[in-house]
Protein backbone atom coordinates (compact mmCIF):
# COMPACT_ATOMS: atom_id res chain seq x y z
CA UNK A 1 0.00 0.00 0.00
CA UNK A 2 1.73 3.39 -1.29
CA UNK A 3 1.60 6.16 1.27
CA UNK A 4 1.77 9.61 0.25
CA UNK A 5 2.54 12.44 2.24
CA UNK A 6 0.13 13.78 5.10
CA UNK A 7 -1.86 16.35 3.94
CA UNK A 8 -1.31 15.45 0.35
CA UNK A 9 -4.36 16.27 -2.04
CA UNK A 10 -6.82 14.21 -2.31
CA UNK A 11 -9.29 15.31 -4.99
CA UNK A 12 -12.40 16.98 -4.42
CA UNK A 13 -16.04 16.04 -4.70
CA UNK A 14 -19.11 18.45 -5.70
CA UNK A 15 -21.37 19.97 -2.87
CA UNK A 16 -24.11 17.33 -4.48
CA UNK A 17 -21.72 14.52 -5.07
CA UNK A 18 -20.56 14.77 -1.61
CA UNK A 19 -24.04 14.92 0.29
CA UNK A 20 -24.90 11.84 -1.77
CA UNK A 21 -21.70 9.90 -0.28
CA UNK A 22 -22.66 11.37 2.97
CA UNK A 23 -25.93 9.77 3.72
CA UNK A 24 -24.80 6.62 1.93
CA UNK A 25 -23.71 4.56 4.36
CA UNK A 26 -26.73 5.33 6.67
CA UNK A 27 -29.16 4.85 4.27
CA UNK A 28 -28.11 1.44 3.31
CA UNK A 29 -27.81 0.37 6.87
CA UNK A 30 -31.00 1.87 7.94
CA UNK A 31 -33.02 0.27 5.20
CA UNK A 32 -31.20 -3.50 6.21
CA UNK A 33 -32.05 -3.10 9.79
CA UNK A 34 -35.52 -2.25 9.39
CA UNK A 35 -35.95 -5.25 7.59
CA UNK A 36 -33.08 -7.48 9.77
CA UNK A 37 -34.67 -6.26 13.44
CA UNK A 38 -38.35 -7.95 13.20
CA UNK A 39 -36.57 -11.15 11.64
CA UNK A 40 -34.11 -11.23 14.38
CA UNK A 41 -36.80 -10.42 16.91
CA UNK A 42 -38.84 -13.17 15.94
CA UNK A 43 -36.20 -15.63 16.45
CA UNK A 44 -36.15 -14.68 20.25
CA UNK A 45 -33.34 -12.03 19.87
CA UNK A 46 -32.67 -8.03 20.87
CA UNK A 47 -33.29 -6.04 18.22
CA UNK A 48 -29.48 -4.47 18.95
CA UNK A 49 -28.06 -7.90 17.55
CA UNK A 50 -29.59 -6.89 14.05
CA UNK A 51 -27.74 -3.83 14.32
CA UNK A 52 -24.82 -5.00 15.17
CA UNK A 53 -24.77 -7.34 12.42
CA UNK A 54 -25.42 -4.44 9.85
CA UNK A 55 -22.87 -2.61 11.02
CA UNK A 56 -20.58 -5.37 10.55
CA UNK A 57 -21.70 -7.28 7.50
CA UNK A 58 -22.67 -3.63 6.36
CA UNK A 59 -21.80 -0.52 7.01
CA UNK A 60 -18.30 -0.66 7.55
CA UNK A 61 -17.46 -2.95 4.08
CA UNK A 62 -19.63 -0.46 2.74
CA UNK A 63 -17.37 2.61 3.65
CA UNK A 64 -14.12 0.77 3.42
CA UNK A 65 -15.46 -0.64 0.26
CA UNK A 66 -15.46 3.00 -1.32
CA UNK A 67 -12.02 3.79 0.13
CA UNK A 68 -10.84 0.57 -1.19
CA UNK A 69 -12.50 1.87 -4.92
CA UNK A 70 -10.77 5.02 -4.56
CA UNK A 71 -7.77 4.02 -3.63
CA UNK A 72 -7.18 1.40 -6.01
CA UNK A 73 -7.80 4.18 -8.99
CA UNK A 74 -5.87 6.67 -7.28
CA UNK A 75 -2.77 4.37 -6.43
CA UNK A 76 -2.99 3.84 -2.66
CA UNK A 77 -5.23 4.56 0.53
CA UNK A 78 -2.25 7.54 1.05
CA UNK A 79 -3.98 9.65 -1.72
CA UNK A 80 -7.51 9.23 -0.44
CA UNK A 81 -6.99 9.65 3.37
CA UNK A 82 -6.12 13.05 4.12
CA UNK A 83 -5.45 14.77 7.75
CA UNK A 84 -3.07 12.96 8.69
CA UNK A 85 -0.38 15.76 10.19
CA UNK A 86 1.82 15.02 13.31
CA UNK A 87 0.48 16.60 16.39
CA UNK A 88 2.07 17.21 20.06
CA UNK A 89 1.24 15.06 22.79
CA UNK A 90 0.27 17.74 24.77
CA UNK A 91 -2.45 18.48 22.10
CA UNK A 92 -3.89 15.42 21.91
CA UNK A 93 -4.56 15.86 25.75
CA UNK A 94 -5.61 19.48 25.62
CA UNK A 95 -8.35 18.50 22.84
CA UNK A 96 -9.50 15.48 24.34
CA UNK A 97 -10.37 16.71 27.72
CA UNK A 98 -11.82 19.79 26.29
CA UNK A 99 -13.91 17.55 23.60
CA UNK A 100 -14.87 14.94 26.31
CA UNK A 101 -16.35 17.69 28.86
CA UNK A 102 -18.35 19.62 26.07
CA UNK A 103 -19.64 16.49 25.04
CA UNK A 104 -20.67 15.32 28.14
CA UNK A 105 -22.49 18.47 28.73
CA UNK A 106 -24.14 18.66 25.38
CA UNK A 107 -25.65 15.40 26.65
CA UNK A 108 -27.06 16.47 29.56
CA UNK A 109 -28.13 20.21 28.12
CA UNK A 110 -30.45 18.17 25.06
CA UNK A 111 -31.28 14.67 26.91
CA UNK A 112 -34.81 16.32 27.93
CA UNK A 113 -35.33 17.22 24.03
CA UNK A 114 -34.08 14.22 23.01
CA UNK A 115 -36.59 11.99 25.04
CA UNK A 116 -38.89 14.67 24.39
CA UNK A 117 -38.36 13.91 20.48
CA UNK A 118 -38.13 10.38 20.95
CA UNK A 119 -41.81 9.95 22.80
CA UNK A 120 -43.90 12.73 20.83
CA UNK A 121 -42.62 13.84 17.99
CA UNK A 122 -40.90 10.05 16.74
CA UNK A 123 -43.53 7.88 18.31
CA UNK A 124 -44.34 6.41 15.30
CA UNK A 125 -41.12 4.93 14.57
CA UNK A 126 -40.72 1.23 15.67
CA UNK A 127 -39.59 0.53 19.26
CA UNK A 128 -36.61 -1.11 17.61
CA UNK A 129 -35.34 2.30 16.37
CA UNK A 130 -34.83 3.48 20.16
CA UNK A 131 -34.20 0.72 22.25
CA UNK A 132 -31.37 -1.93 21.10
CA UNK A 133 -32.94 -4.39 23.81
CA UNK A 134 -36.12 -4.74 21.82
CA UNK A 135 -37.46 -8.01 21.58
CA UNK A 136 -41.31 -9.29 19.43
CA UNK A 137 -41.87 -11.00 23.09
CA UNK A 138 -40.99 -10.52 26.66
CA UNK A 139 -37.71 -9.16 27.79
CA UNK A 140 -34.32 -10.50 26.40
CA UNK A 141 -32.50 -12.41 29.11
CA UNK A 142 -29.36 -11.48 30.65
CA UNK A 143 -26.87 -13.85 29.13
CA UNK A 144 -28.39 -12.98 25.58
CA UNK A 145 -27.78 -9.32 26.38
CA UNK A 146 -24.36 -9.48 27.68
CA UNK A 147 -23.15 -11.24 24.65
CA UNK A 148 -25.10 -8.50 22.72
CA UNK A 149 -23.23 -5.54 24.43
CA UNK A 150 -19.40 -7.58 24.69
CA UNK A 151 -19.73 -7.62 20.90
CA UNK A 152 -21.29 -3.66 20.79
CA UNK A 153 -18.19 -2.76 23.08
CA UNK A 154 -16.09 -4.04 20.07
CA UNK A 155 -17.98 -2.81 17.39
CA UNK A 156 -19.39 0.16 18.22
CA UNK A 157 -16.78 1.27 20.27
CA UNK A 158 -13.68 0.28 18.17
CA UNK A 159 -14.47 -0.66 15.23
CA UNK A 160 -17.33 1.83 13.69
CA UNK A 161 -16.06 4.72 15.22
CA UNK A 162 -12.55 4.69 13.51
CA UNK A 163 -14.04 3.53 10.00
CA UNK A 164 -16.32 6.31 10.39
CA UNK A 165 -13.48 8.84 10.89
CA UNK A 166 -11.43 7.69 7.97
CA UNK A 167 -14.54 7.76 5.59
CA UNK A 168 -16.23 11.06 6.56
CA UNK A 169 -13.63 13.35 8.27
CA UNK A 170 -10.51 11.32 6.53
CA UNK A 171 -11.86 11.04 3.15
CA UNK A 172 -15.25 13.03 2.78
CA UNK A 173 -14.31 16.35 4.32
CA UNK A 174 -11.17 17.01 2.68
CA UNK A 175 -12.99 17.05 -0.42
CA UNK A 176 -14.99 19.67 0.19
CA UNK A 177 -12.06 21.86 1.48
CA UNK A 178 -12.73 24.53 -1.18
CA UNK A 179 -15.98 25.48 1.27
CA UNK A 180 -13.26 26.82 3.76
CA UNK A 181 -14.80 27.06 7.46
CA UNK A 182 -17.87 26.05 5.93
CA UNK A 183 -16.45 21.92 5.34
CA UNK A 184 -16.61 21.28 8.62
CA UNK A 185 -20.00 22.16 8.98
CA UNK A 186 -21.54 20.72 5.97
CA UNK A 187 -19.91 17.99 6.72
CA UNK A 188 -21.03 17.48 10.27
CA UNK A 189 -24.21 18.23 9.69
CA UNK A 190 -24.72 15.35 7.05
CA UNK A 191 -22.94 13.15 9.57
CA UNK A 192 -25.82 13.57 11.61
CA UNK A 193 -28.63 13.09 9.10
CA UNK A 194 -26.74 9.89 7.63
CA UNK A 195 -27.54 9.08 11.31
CA UNK A 196 -31.52 7.74 10.28
CA UNK A 197 -32.26 5.48 12.64
CA UNK A 198 -31.97 8.42 15.67
CA UNK A 199 -33.41 11.06 14.28
CA UNK A 200 -34.43 11.94 17.62
CA UNK A 201 -30.82 12.73 18.28
CA UNK A 202 -29.68 14.56 15.48
CA UNK A 203 -29.21 18.02 17.64
CA UNK A 204 -26.73 15.51 19.82
CA UNK A 205 -25.26 14.20 17.05
CA UNK A 206 -24.58 17.37 15.89
CA UNK A 207 -23.23 19.71 18.08
CA UNK A 208 -21.30 16.54 19.98
CA UNK A 209 -19.13 16.08 16.38
CA UNK A 210 -19.33 19.71 15.17
CA UNK A 211 -15.91 21.21 17.31
CA UNK A 212 -14.23 17.44 16.69
CA UNK A 213 -14.13 17.97 12.95
CA UNK A 214 -13.41 21.33 13.26
CA UNK A 215 -10.06 20.73 15.27
CA UNK A 216 -9.74 17.72 12.61
CA UNK A 217 -10.00 20.18 9.84
CA UNK A 218 -8.04 23.11 11.73
CA UNK A 219 -5.04 20.76 12.78
CA UNK A 220 -5.67 18.68 9.69
CA UNK A 221 -5.66 15.42 12.21
CA UNK A 222 -7.45 12.82 11.79
CA UNK A 223 -6.54 11.13 14.74
CA UNK A 224 -7.70 13.15 17.44
CA UNK A 225 -11.06 12.82 15.90
CA UNK A 226 -10.71 8.40 16.39
CA UNK A 227 -9.18 8.74 19.89
CA UNK A 228 -12.42 11.07 20.89
CA UNK A 229 -14.84 9.25 18.74
CA UNK A 230 -13.56 5.48 20.29
CA UNK A 231 -13.53 6.81 23.54
CA UNK A 232 -16.91 8.19 23.86
CA UNK A 233 -18.72 4.83 21.82
CA UNK A 234 -16.85 2.82 24.38
CA UNK A 235 -18.25 4.62 27.28
CA UNK A 236 -21.91 4.52 26.15
CA UNK A 237 -21.00 0.38 25.37
CA UNK A 238 -19.53 0.13 29.01
CA UNK A 239 -21.89 1.86 30.78
CA UNK A 240 -24.77 -0.21 28.77
CA UNK A 241 -23.11 -3.35 30.43
CA UNK A 242 -22.51 -1.78 33.82
CA UNK A 243 -26.52 -0.96 33.87
CA UNK A 244 -26.90 -4.91 32.89
CA UNK A 245 -25.67 -6.10 36.55
CA UNK A 246 -27.49 -2.63 38.42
Amino acid sequence: MKVEPAGSSIGSDSVPKSVLLHLMPGAIQVSIFALAAPLVMRMGYPSGFAFTAVNVFVGIPVMLGYLWFRARKAGGFGRVIANREAMPIWQYAVFFIQLFVFAFAVLFATSPLNGYLSESVFSWLPNYFTSSRTMLEGEAVRAVLLVMLVVQLVVDGLAVPTVEELYFRGHLMPRINYLGCAAPLLSTFLFAIQHFWQPYNYLLIFLIVLPQAYIVWWKRNIYIGMLVHCTANTLGAALSLIALYS
